[in-house]
């Protein structure tokens, strides 16, 4: 004896729920690792800059952070 089968109304049904929902949860996922990508940019942008102006500052010759660096960028072999 073969199970009953499942109304089609009532499988079409299931069906679009299972599609609304997968659709609704990949749109929630990209739009918090978006946010999470955006947030995590900004935070390496801020920190680069602050090590930055702190390198900056440490090789300055006076300490206030104005360098003077007169020289070749390649060096003569």
């Amino acid at each position: 004896m073969s199970p009953p089968l499942p109304d089609t109304l009532k499988l079409e049904l299931v069906m679009y729920v299972v599609a609304v929902l997968i659709f609704v949860g990949s749109f929630l996922a990209l739009l918090f690792s978006a946010i999470f990508g955006v947030g995590l940019g900004r935070l390496l942008y801020v920190s680069g800059c602050w090590c930055a102006r702190k390198i900056h500052r440490a090789y300055s010759p006076d300490g206030t952070g104005t360098m003077n660096a007169f020289g070749r960028i390649v060096p003569r072999h």
